[in-house]
């Protein structure tokens, strides 16, 4: 059964190539993005692809671009919020204040105004996915990348709040982290140098994009979450890299999964009470305490599931 899916930030990157693979498979695909002659190239080869100019951060776009689509289809199977950007990069005494409040309003805004304003359409489908893209500093500090960090964080926790707000209309809501995968948007690193990027990451996206690393493993991991198999999932930040979610047990203990706090941002705190010492704080963190190689280990797998 093919399906009717609206792609944001489909001109260039992991926008573009889930465009290409779900038309591929039959789908329709509704793609936008800033840039329309890039979306025209897209939809070139692909009859399957119906395109339009819209700036996810613009609300009055957003409606228009809503319009559009309603006056194409009655419903839609999936949302899959790909539009985002990277800069400002750098010290946040050295950033432009414009800059950074700009990058939330795509990252975070745009994700949250058009999920608002894709509702209805969703709501015509029996089973609604909407599919959100967190990335690097969603889970853990991203130093000199505060504005991306904080949008892709807020992103997550969004999509668990509208998991909730929206289970009793059959939509379920669930974020990816893709990986590091060879696009235009690392391209601000480079052009920010190592002084602002920070040397560590600078080399970390050199190399990536000389690898040319692809974005296979995010395409695959977002055909799961829009399977069957993939069914009653909400909530949850799948890396699609590093998490089990190929394994067929996964699909079996969904409700289970659904039920915990696994695949979450949540508060760390391994102790109950309300008269907790120091003491025995510090002696409950020493057996938790990871071995420092360890720490750097999660570091680094963190730094390369950056986002597009």
């Amino acid at each position: 059964m093919s399906l009717n899916v609206i792609i944001t930030g489909a001109s260039s990157g992991i926008g573009a190539a889930l465009a290409r693979d779900l038309a591929a498979a039959g789908d329709k695909v509704y793609a936008c993005a800033r840039h329309l002659d890039a979306l025209e190239q897209l939809a070139s080869g692909y009859a399957g692809i119906a395109v339009r100019s819209c700036d996810v951060a613009d609300e009055g776009q957003v409606v228009q671009f809503m319009e559009w689509v309603a006056r194409q289809t009655r419903s839609v199977d999936a949302l899959l919020n790909c539009a985002g950007v990277l800069s400002p990069i750098g010290q946040i005494a050295s950033t432009d204040s414009e800059e950074w409040f700009h990058t939330l309003r795509i990252n975070l805004f745009g994700t949250y105004v058009m999920i608002k304003h894709a509702i209805p359409l969703l709501e015509g489908s029996p089973s609604a996915r909407i599919i959100n893209f967190a990335g690097g500093g969603a889970f853990n500090p991203f130093p000199n990348y505060s504005a991306y960090a904080c949008s892709k964080a807020g992103v997550v926790r969004l999509t668990e709040c509208l998991a909730q707000e929206l289970a009793g209309r059959r939509i379920s809501v669930n974020a990816i982290a893709p990986g590091f995968v060879a696009t235009p948007i690392h391209l601000a690193t480079l052009q920010a140098g190592s002084n602002r990027a920070g040397q560590e990451q600078y080399d970390v996206t050199r190399k990536g994009l000389q690898a040319g690393l692809s974005p296979k493993a995010a395409v695959e991991c977002v055909r799961f979450l829009l399977s069957a198999a993939a069914t009653g999932l909400t909530g949850k930040a799948i890396s699609a890299n590093f998490d089990p979610w190929r394994e067929p047990a996964f699909s079996t203990h969904i409700s289970e999964i659904n039920r915990s706090d696994l695949l979450t941002l949540r508060r760390v705190a391994p102790w109950s009470g309300t008269n907790v010492t120091l003491s025995q704080i510090m002696d409950k963190l020493q057996t938790l305490k990871p071995s420092t190689a360890a720490s750097d280990e999660t570091s680094a797998d963190d730094r390369e599931d950056s986002e597009l």
